[in-house]
């Protein structure tokens, strides 16, 4: 019954207010950042846990309702579609079972031709490859604490040039000539069927053998979408295909990290040990690309990379934690599809990637499939 505080990537406010919050006895609060994270603190030791509480009740009141409209009007655009002689959908086994609400019809996309089937090991990345993709403003901002504060824009973007793109720069350069970055993938194509929730994925050497199946949960409410559901169906007698990642920078930079945390170093340490998250996130977004175009998808790219990290492509990648895919044990199948102790990662007894500086996904090619909450 100890309060609990809740933060990271993985994890959104509705999804720990609402649903991991229903699930401890004691208080559960989320922090997006360190900032929320000290108002939490300060509140525990003042004694006024009772107000954030009272904020989280009208918070979860007011999203209870607009879900409430937006099933109400799901439902009555469902009975006109049935009425009308449109397909409504019904869930099938894996799903939620009777009595469930339907579940979106979702038109099938044309299946893309994979380059091979089953995993591979990748290693020889360059890291000047990588550097295009990072994220610069969660690396400035997210990682580093360059915050706007009081500053107006010409003064904000007179500090990012002067300090934050100087640190980057110098970052690149060490990280490259002393090899503390190490990057590698794992990844593959296998055919697959949906079944109701599950997504059914398939031996590359024998077809007729389901090597893992992956349960993702639906929506209760809004399009009631679940992962699955842009996969063909095992009813349609068609093989569809899904694709797996896991990247690593390797573990030399969290050994370094740790060298610079310990000797007191901690601003040092801020900006390495986020150089290598937000790398790691790089090489993802580097591979997913890659993958896209393999698939034979990569046309529907953005030029832009930054415009990239807000989805402007076909092919959504899904991390397991995140709303869409949250069970972290999902984590093992992975692993046992990609092999990816091939590359230095191991998991933790929780499910967390080891070296930290490490993410896995599943990629969907489907061009209807996006990021959506629980």
């Amino acid at each position: 019954t100890a309060p609990i505080m809740l933060g990271g990537a993985a994890l959104t406010r509705h999804y720990a207010e609402s649903h991991l919050r229903s699930l401890y006895e004691g208080s559960l609060y989320y922090g997006k950042d360190a900032f929320e994270g000290l108002a939490v603190c300060e509140a525990l030791a003042s004694g006024e846990l009772p107000r954030i509480d009272a904020e989280i009740d009208a918070r979860l009141r007011k999203r209870a309702e607009v879900d409430a409209r937006v099933g109400q009007r799901l439902d009555a655009d469902a009975r006109r579609g049935a009425g009308d002689g449109g397909v409504v959908v019904a869930e099938g086994p894996g799903g939620a079972g009777a009595g469930a609400p339907p579940a979106p019809s979702i038109p099938p996309a044309p299946i893309p031709r994979a380059p091979f089937l089953g995993d591979r090991i990748v290693e020889d990345i360059e890291l000047r490859e990588i550097y295009p993709f990072v994220n610069t403003t969660a690396l400035f901002r997210g990682q580093w604490g360059f915050k706007r504060g009081a500053l107006d824009d010409a003064e904000y973007e007179r500090l990012i040039d002067d300090k934050a793109r100087a640190i980057f720069t110098r970052l690149q350069r060490s990280c490259r000539d002393e090899k503390i970055l190490r990057p590698a993938v794992a990844y593959g194509f296998f055919e697959c069927q949906s079944r109701g929730n599950d997504l059914l994925v398939y031996d590359p050497e024998d077809p007729t053998r389901v090597l893992e199946t992956f349960t993702f949960p639906r929506q209760q409410a809004r399009e009631r979408l679940c992962i699955s559901d842009f996969f063909r169906s095992g009813d349609s007698g068609v093989r569809d295909v899904v694709a797996f990642h896991c990247v690593t920078m390797g573990v030399e930079v969290s050994h370094r990290a740790r060298q610079l945390f310990e000797r007191n170093d901690y601003t040092e340490y801020l900006y390495l040990h986020g150089m290598g998250v937000e790398c790691a996130e790089a090489l993802a977004e580097l591979w997913h690309k890659r993958i896209r175009a393999e698939l034979g998808i990569g046309g529907d790219d953005d030029p832009k990379v930054e415009r990239l990290f807000t989805q402007h492509y076909r092919g959504s990648r899904y991390s397991f934690g995140y709303p869409a895919c949250p069970d972290m044990s999902d984590q093992e199948k992975l692993f046992r599809l990609l092999r990816p102790e091939r590359i230095g990662c191991t998991l933790t007894e929780n499910w967390q990637i080891v070296p930290e500086q490490s993410t896995s996904a599943i990629i969907v090619h489907h061009p209807r499939a996006k990021y959506f909450a629980a």
